[in-house]
């Protein structure tokens, strides 16, 4: 009995105390003055600095999250913080332009400005950011997609296709597509004023990892755009590319019509692998 109950007391310390010692990350590094921010800049090629009105200015949240971020980045980025309240930090807030109300978030790389950060302070959105700082950002950090289901890999899209019920329609892109590009505002729009009645979906099959949906779905082209009922395909979108086209046929989809004396069923303007 004795045992048993040391048993239990010892697993409530443990797991009592694991989860602080396991989830302790050590702080940003703190940048104090001109020379190590120079220093930083010159030995550095990837560092996002966080620029602080004060100490107590920044979310705790937020400061959490960016500790996640440098310690999954660590080695290919840098993750670093100024106290615009202190002397020193004034000068250095002062020559990069940061007047933060409360913070503002800088990247700089190859030892130059790049860019104030623009997108989702998450942990994912930070880490696509740092992976290729120069880059447009991806669809899903786009606030005004945040209706779009954006479906990363084959394991969500067979969920996806498994659990859902309402209808879908699934645009499957490049980022680097011009068509796209130019269709996203129009796709994020309809999938807004849908969202009560259907899903419509985005997909960068353009990753390695997809190669076996472009294959499975026959996608030749971007972008292609299916339509399913109950998690089945039925047949490729055949309304026109804006908000309303895209409104329209869904509430009240039919296949494409096949030109007389067409070559392709479904030919649609598209860019090729």
């Amino acid at each position: 009995m004795k045992y048993k109950r040391f048993y239990e007391a010892t697993s409530v310390l443990l797991l009592a105390v694991l989860p602080q010692v396991y989830s302790k990350l050590p702080p940003l590094e703190e940048i104090t003055n001109k020379k190590d921010f120079e220093k930083t800049l010159r030995t550095r090629n990837n560092v996002l600095i966080i620029f602080k009105k004060s100490a107590k200015d920044v979310p705790s949240a937020l400061t959490q999250t960016l500790e996640q971020v440098a310690d999954q980045s660590r080695g290919a980025a840098l993750v670093a913080q100024i106290d615009c309240s202190s002397s020193d930090g004034k000068k250095i807030c002062k020559k990069e332009k940061a007047d933060p109300a409360s913070y503002v978030l800088k990247h700089y790389n190859k030892g130059e400005f790049n860019k104030d950060y623009d997108r989702p302070e998450s942990i994912k959105s930070f880490l696509s950011f740092l992976k290729d700082p120069t880059s447009e950002a991806p669809w899903d950090d786009d606030p005004t997609a945040k209706d779009v289901l954006h479906i990363e890999d084959s394991a969500q899209l067979r969920k996806f296709l498994t659990t859902e019920r309402k209808p879908s329609l699934i645009m499957f892109y490049a980022p680097w597509c011009g068509h796209c590009k130019r269709m996203k505002p129009e796709y994020a729009a309809a999938a807004t004023e849908l969202k009560r009645e259907a899903v419509l979906v985005a997909m960068d099959v353009n990753r390695p990892q997809n190669a076996d949906i472009r294959q499975a779905f026959n996608i030749t082209g971007f972008p292609t755009l299916y339509y399913f009922r109950d998690g089945r395909f039925q047949y490729p979108f055949g309304g026109d590319r804006t908000k309303s086209g895209i409104v329209q046929w869904m509430r009240n989809p039919q296949p494409p019509k096949r030109e007389e004396g067409a070559a392709e069923p479904f030919d649609q303007p598209h860019e090729e692998l």
